[in-house]
């Protein structure tokens, strides 16, 4: 009898935390909240709050992919119809890859801040975007909690909780984080809009469900996980169906929502039917290469490991790529992870009966974070902290409903304000040192790999920028050690699995080292050392395990293609044509003219605008003594990307003994220049521009290939049969 009298007792307690429980959305509609000046003072509270967590990261640069996605995207660069018609109809992270994101609308608040505000490649204008929109998240989180607990404090200690947390610097300090800002305006605005609308009548319930579908249009074209908000609004509705019973309002809500979701599923198929296919790789996501059981339970391990951020987010880290989450095996920690989610789920089931309140943070963080979970269908990657912004809510509610029940059971008044207090002293201490790490890609890459030592993408991004940052012979040891420790973790790999960027990377490196090892002597020749040869060699190793798997990568995608409906000729192959770049360098410095000839003639098929490619191919040549061969190369690489360099190499052919007339080159008011009236040259000019047209064909460039005909036949003077 007296367990059960203490439990009657506990859970009595437990209810206490909020108000009682019937009818909760009412509290709002008795006073309208509050008075307009206390919540102006909270929301000043809560911006001072968040500056000073936050107003380090103004300081940022752009690191991670924000490099990519803001610096190098034309479309952003100015505000004109035809770049609004280009962000419309192609994919996030067009023209460079396609990874199967459609965000026009996050795409757009970069062009925003780059052509309109003027910001440009000054970071600081984006970051304040970015704090504005996180603070108006804070905010709309307290009126949240306000109308879920009833309690100010305690709403205004959830929204500070949520604010200041580590986790969600990737979401924040980030500036491409701003798809989550934007996606988590949608979800909170449009919840607090329906719950508006359930209270209003007549026109001015419509008007609330005409922002509801207004802003979920803004989000589900921010970020895909915008589609909670129909998951949330429900869940709010079930939890306390018996005392609303809103099946009018909820079906309203419904009305509201189909449109923006049809027209995005609608719209992000017409992209993506005339956009490549996405690439997603197991590297990124090994769960896609495991069975549907070891998948799933290796999701919910990664569930573990995000409740353990959330509790203790000391080890923060912006990549999480293969090794650093295996697959879930049963071992030990694994068993920790799967225990942890359990407990949360009893925890859920508990609360329902006994704070519905709790019970709501807890689902509310579920159904934000199902859409990347990896439960239902594959993301990207296997864990992102960036993923945690929406859900964090739940864990802020969470926390400060159990710290204001153990002050309330032991009848500590200041317990719960005090502790709160400190965690968020804590949180926000932290917050503002990781700011520092998101200052460039070198300091962010050097801290993560300390938090993620088996992420093969963090060696990797290390040692690309110490090498970027000082390219001097003395960081090449210790960017090899980088790259080496990288491979070490991709190695086991089968090469249809693997990724070739590291294999590139990591074999530019050994012939940067090799050339820093040779010893010029006075003829102008470096000859190779015995160091050099093994940094070659060891590189030729690398960049051949490179190409194994460039060619298996390749494979796969000519069998999707075919799949897609395509025949054979109509496959452009693909690849990366700096790896076959430096594969053909280092044959040449290992004295291999034939293998470094055919690496770079591979390369210049992989893309006929690439300059290097021409000049190994004139090199490979010249080393072999066919010097007419590498003039044709050369003038064929000049045609199409009329870089300067190759012009010096080829003046080099033609001293060799090539241009016995003496009449190459003439002299012009901007430099010397080929002499189309010398009959070598003439005849040089046509076979390079015929195999020029016919690897453009090739690659299906065939207006390009229209433009070098026309140059060849008329400026050029070559006779139709010279050029087909």
């Amino acid at each position: 009898m007296a367990r059960k009298r203490s439990e009657k007792l506990v859970g009595r307690a437990v209810t206490q935390v909020t108000a009682p429980e019937h009818k909760p959305s009412r509290a709002i509609a008795t006073d309208d909240v509050a008075p307009l000046l206390v919540h102006s003072a909270v929301a000043a509270g809560l911006c001072l709050l968040v500056l000073l967590a936050w107003s380090n990261s103004f300081g940022g640069g752009f690191a991670f992919d924000n490099r990519t996605l803001i610096l190098t995207d034309p479309r952003i660069q100015h505000a004109t119809g035809e770049n609004f018609r280009l962000i419309l109809n192609h994919t996030y992270w067009w023209p460079l890859a396609e990874t199967g994101l459609y965000r026009p609308v996050t795409t757009i608040s970069y062009l925003f801040n780059y052509a309109i505000l003027g910001n440009g490649d000054h970071a600081a204008g984006y970051h304040w975007i970015n704090f504005l929109l996180h603070f108006l998240n804070v905010f709309f989180v307290y009126l949240l909690g306000l109308r879920l607990i009833r309690k100010r404090w305690l709403a205004i200690f959830v929204a500070a909780v949520w604010a200041v947390h580590p986790v969600i610097t990737e979401s924040v300090t980030n500036i491409i984080g701003r798809a989550d800002l934007l996606a988590g305006l949608a979800t909170l605005s449009g919840l607090l809009m329906y719950l508006k609308s359930t209270e209003s009548t007549g026109w001015r319930r419509f008007i609330w469900f005409g922002g509801l579908l207004a802003v979920t249009t803004l989000g589900v074209f921010s970020k895909e996980n915008a589609v909670a908000i129909l998951g949330v609004i429900v869940l709010y509705e079930l939890v306390w169906w018996k005392e609303r019973k809103q099946f009018r309002g909820l079906l309203y809500a419904c009305a509201a929502l189909a449109p923006p979701l049809l027209f995005m599923w609608y719209q992000r198929t017409r992209v993506f039917a005339v956009a490549d296919p996405p690439i997603f790789r197991f590297v990124d996501n090994p769960i896609m290469n495991a069975s549907f059981i070891r998948g799933r339970l290796t999701a919910i391990a990664v569930i573990g490991k995000y409740l353990w951020l959330l509790i203790w987010p000391l080890r923060l880290s912006s990549d999480y790529s293969y090794n650093q989450i295996p697959i879930a095996n049963g071992s030990f920690q694994n068993w920790i992870a799967w225990i942890a989610v359990l407990g949360v789920l009893a925890i859920a089931a508990a609360m329902y009966k006994r704070n519905r309140v709790a019970f709501f943070f807890i689902g509310f963080a579920f159904v934000c974070f199902v859409p990347v979970s990896n439960l239902l269908f594959l993301t990207g990657t296997i864990m992102a902290e960036r993923f945690l912004y929406l859900p964090a809510i739940g864990f802020a509610g969470c926390l400060v409903l159990a710290a204001d029940w153990i002050g309330r059971q032991n009848h500590l008044r200041k317990f719960a304000p005090v502790a709160l207090c400190l965690i968020i002293a804590a949180l926000g201490l932290r917050t503002w040192e990781r700011n520092f790490d998101w200052r460039s890609d070198l300091a962010l890459y050097s801290a993560d790999v300390r938090s993620a030592p088996q992420s093969f993408k963090l060696h990797d991004n290390v040692a690309t920028w110490i090498n970027e940052s000082d390219p001097s012979s003395s960081n090449k040891d210790r960017v090899i050690t980088e790259e080496e420790k990288s491979l070490a973790i991709l190695d086991s790999i089968p090469n249809r699995l693997s990724t070739q960027y590291v294999y590139v990377n990591a074999g530019a490196r050994y012939f940067e080292k090799g050339d820093s090892l040779l010893h010029p002597v006075a003829n102008g020749q470096n000859p190779t050392t015995p160091a050099s040869l093994a940094a070659y060699q060891r590189g030729l190793q690398i960049l051949l395990r490179g190409v194994a798997i460039d060619k298996a990568l390749n494979e796969r995608h000519g069998r999707e293609e075919l799949a897609r409906g395509k025949v054979e000729k109509e496959i452009i192959p693909v690849g990366v044509p700096s790896l076959y770049y430096y594969l053909a360098v280092t044959y040449l410095r290992l004295g291999d003219s034939q293998e470094a000839f055919d690496a770079a003639t591979y390369a210049r098929m992989l893309s006929p605008n690439y300059a290097d490619a021409y000049y190994a191919m004139g090199e490979a040549s010249l080393l072999a003594n066919r010097n007419e061969d590498a003039a044709v190369s050369l003038i064929e690489g000049l045609l199409i990307t009329k870089d300067p360099k190759l012009f010096s190499l080829a003046r080099t052919a033609y001293a060799s003994g090539l241009d016995t007339e003496g009449c190459a080159f003439i002299q012009t008011a901007k430099g010397p220049s080929f002499n189309n009236s010398c009959e070598i040259v003439h005849k040089d000019i046509c076979k390079a521009s015929a195999e020029l047209i016919k690897v453009l064909r090739q690659d299906l460039e065939q207006s390009l290939a229209d433009e070098i005909k026309k140059v060849a036949l008329g400026r050029s003077g070559c006779l139709p049969n010279e050029v087909e």
